[in-house]
Order: structure tokens, then C-alpha cells, then sequence
């Protein structure tokens, strides 16, 4: 009997020491089960190796859990809420920058790292032009270099100075032959000069032979809706016509589309459209489209360079009128537009749906301001004859009745002394349109 309870007695000392060897062995190594899923671990935290890096650097995190252990390489680390890969982060642009951590169920809170503007210690100016006419616009690059060797596209926050003048933006239009010097300068730090050289404008022998369509219209003119949709058949079938949309009788009327109404529509007739100055456009206009295309096939021997840009406030105009022929009493016209105009149109036609009125028209080519009388100015005779050119350049503030100016357009036209208009050519403000 004894000796089957010393028995039992054994039996039961045994199994409490497998058990307690089991239970010591569940975690060889002594460290927590990362992942909140382990014991100790109870949240995380993320560091950054730098609070502030210079744009270019690079940035190095780091997570620990609260019991001090190190589990970056089970972590996820999130930039500004996107995840990234690996540990190190190199920021694309300055700002501040939110971190975090994750592992497993569990989320660090949130650091910030700040990327600043690079220290430059060099600058230079580029530009994709090896040389411009004069009338043509050049487009400068400022590069700066940090203290590293790294390279820095900083054109918006350097100033750039050409012949000696501070410029608005990075444009410059060239109004004489004398080269471009032109230097950067960014937190006391100049750049090596970049000369750019500037070249006479030689005309052709001929010219693509244009035709320009002058819109007597108002917002009231219920009809004038039919020459609009037939000026926007006439520009989908060529670049070679030249619209001005002269109004009366609504907001956008003024002392130049009056004069010029009063040339081209004495009788007051509405609607009415004029190619070249003194030809009608027949009616219905929409139908006659040939009318106007045709007068802008083959060539002529009188031409424009026109090239116009904002700057600031101001608006610059480079217009060249050039001779193939002699043209005694020719005169120079340069006028100002606006497109994307919108304001109430009556409507008595079937296009645009047919609805009258229509409230949120867009009128375009509107004409605003004449840098030129509006019958034009007179060409001096010694720029008329054969071979001859004239030139010109306007510097104006920007006219108070533009609503929009990045809609401004600019049209120059050579007219004879009977209004007579043998050539146009333009666009909208930073196209250089070259001799037609």
C-alpha cells in the first residue's frame, strides 16, 4: 500500500516539472513578441535622425518600442500619410513633412521634419536659345548649386537683371540689336554673366497674304449672333484671318470701336462684317465662307512681325511693317483685344441652340484700346519703298477695362489711305508671330 502511494507521489512531482520546462521555453530568446502581440510591448515610437534637413538631404528613422527594444526593421514608417520604402526618406520639395510608425495593431505618434531652401553658394543662367531676332522674347533658367554639388531649378525666387535692368518674371523681349547681358542674383549670391546675342529681322521677298474680318456687333443685335458663328467657321478653317469685334451700343463699346464702326458700318446697319477693310461679307455669312478664306490664299509683297507679352502691369508690343514693293501713304494700325468676354447676347438666329437671350455668351476679339490711331498712324516715306521696313515699339499699362489679361490678343494691319488693309497678322500676348 506504501509503496503505490510513494508511486503516485512521483507520478505528479514529474509532471509539474515538464510543465514548468514547457512553460520556460516559450520564448527562448527572452525578448518580446513584437507587434503588440508579444508581452511588454504596449506602443511604439518613431525618431527621425534630424528635425530640419536642407532640401536635397536625406533623412533616417528609426522605431522603439516602449520596453527600449529597437523594431524599425518589422516597422512601417509613413510620410505624410503614404508609406515609403525602407528607413530613409529624401524629400522632394521644402515644407514640413508628418511621420509615423506603424507595427503590427500599433501606431507611433506623429513627428515633424522640416525641409528647408538650400544653402546656394553659385548661380547661373541658362536660356534653350543660342541667339534671338530682335522682336523675338528669350526665356531665362537660373540653376543654383548648393556647398554639395547639387543642382537646384530656382528660377521664381532669383532675380534676374538684363542690361543692367531688373526684369519682371523671366522674359525678355529684345527692342534692339545690342546682345543680352544677363545676370541672377539670390540672397547675395551673383551669377557669371550670360550673353546672349540679338540679331537684325530679315524680311522675306513675299508674304502668305492674309485677310482680316472687322465685326460691327452689340450684345442688343439679335442677328449678329449668325456673323459669330460664321467667324468660328472661318478660324476653324484658317490661321490666316485676323478678327476684331468692334461693339456698340452695350459694355464693351468704346471711342475705338466707335471710330472704327464709323468707317467700316457708316450706315448703321446691323449686322455687318468687312474683310480687308472695305469688302462686305456677304449674307448670310455662314454660307460664304469661301468669301473670306480665299482672300487669304497666295502671297503679297507687304508683311508683319507682331510679338507682344505682359509684364506686371504693362503690356509691350514689337510690330514690324515690311515692304517687298513700295506702298506710298501707308499707314500702321495696332490694336488692342480681349477674348473670353463673357455678357448677354439676343439671339434671333437658330444657331447656338436658339435660345434668346443668351446670358452667358462668350465674345471674343473684342477690341479695347488702339496703340495706334484707329484709322492707323502714317509710315514715314523712307520706310515704304521697296526693300524698306518700319518699325515700332509700344510699353503701355495694361487698359483698366481688361478684365482678363492672360486673354489679351494683339493684331497690327498695314492699311492704304482709302482703309484699304493688305496685311495682318498677330496673336495673343507671348506668341511671336513672325512675317507672315
Amino acid at each position: 500500500m506504501k509503496t503505490k502511494n510513494i508511486f503516485q507521489c512521483l507520478v505528479v512531482v514529474f509532471a509539474l516539472f515538464m510543465y514548468s520546462c514547457s512553460s520556460d521555453s516559450d520564448n527562448d530568446t527572452g525578448e518580446p513578441t513584437p507587434g503588440g502581440g508579444g508581452s511588454g510591448i504596449t506602443s511604439i515610437t518613431v525618431t527621425a535622425s534630424a528635425s530640419s534637413i536642407e532640401l536635397g538631404g536625406s533623412v533616417t528613422f528609426t522605431v522603439t518600442a516602449n520596453d527600449g527594444s529597437n523594431v524599425t526593421s518589422n516597422s512601417t514608417i509613413l510620410v505624410n500619410n503614404s508609406t515609403i520604402q525602407g528607413v530613409e526618406y529624401t524629400p522632394t520639395a521644402t515644407g514640413s513633412y508628418q511621420i509615423t510608425a506603424k507595427n503590427g495593431s500599433l501606431t507611433s505618434g506623429a513627428i515633424s521634419v522640416e525641409v528647408t531652401p538650400p544653402v546656394i553658394t553659385a548661380l547661373r543662367v541658362e536660356s534653350t536659345e543660342t541667339s534671338i531676332k530682335i522682336g523675338d522674347t528669350a526665356d531665362f533658367t537660373v540653376i543654383g548649386t548648393d556647398a554639395g554639388g547639387n543642382e537646384y531649378t530656382i528660377t521664381d525666387s532669383a532675380t534676374l537683371t538684363v542690361n543692367g535692368n531688373a526684369i519682371t518674371g523671366n522674359r525678355h523681349m529684345a527692342l534692339t540689336t545690342d546682345d543680352l547681358v544677363v545676370t541672377a542674383d539670390k540672397d547675395g549670391v551673383t551669377s557669371d554673366v550670360f550673353n546672349l546675342p540679338v540679331t537684325d529681322e530679315t524680311a522675306p521677298g513675299t508674304f502668305q497674304r492674309t485677310v482680316s474680318v472687322i465685326d460691327a456687333t452689340g450684345g442688343w443685335c439679335g442677328w449678329c449672333t449668325r456673323v459669330s458663328y460664321g467667324i468660328e467657321l472661318v478660324e476653324a478653317a484658317t490661321d490666316k484671318a485676323f478678327i476684331v469685334a468692334a461693339h456698340t451700343g452695350d459694355p464693351m463699346q468704346n471711342s475705338f470701336s466707335s471710330a472704327l464702326i464709323a468707317q467700316v458700318n457708316p450706315g448703321g446697319s446691323y449686322p455687318t462684317a468687312v474683310l480687308n477693310g472695305t469688302t462686305e461679307w456677304t449674307y448670310p455669312e455662314p454660307s460664304n465662307v469661301a468669301q473670306v478664306t480665299n482672300l487669304a490664299t497666295g502671297t503679297t509683297s507687304r508683311g508683319l512681325s507682331v510679338n507682344s507679352m505682359v509684364v506686371g502691369n504693362n503690356l509691350q508690343v514689337y510690330v514690324s511693317a515690311a515692304f517687298a514693293q513700295a506702298m506710298p501713304n501707308a499707314k500702321l494700325a495696332v490694336y488692342v483685344l480681349e477674348s473670353g468676354i463673357v455678357s448677354p447676347q439676343a439671339n434671333y438666329t437658330s444657331y447656338y441652340g436658339g435660345v434668346d437671350p443668351i446670358n452667358d455668351f462668350v465674345h471674343n476679339h473684342t477690341l479695347r484700346h488702339s496703340l495706334t490711331a484707329v484709322l492707323g498712324d502714317a509710315i514715314p516715306a523712307g520706310n515704304t519703298g521697296a526693300g524698306q521696313k518700319y518699325t515700332q515699339t509700344y510699353d503701355i499699362a495694361i487698359p483698366s477695362s481688361i478684365a482678363d489679361r492672360s486673354k489679351i490678343s494683339v493684331v497690327a494691319m498695314i492699311i492704304d489711305n482709302t482703309f484699304d488693309i493688305v496685311s495682318s497678322n498677330g496673336g495673343h500676348t507671348g506668341e511671336d508671330k513672325d512675317f507672315n
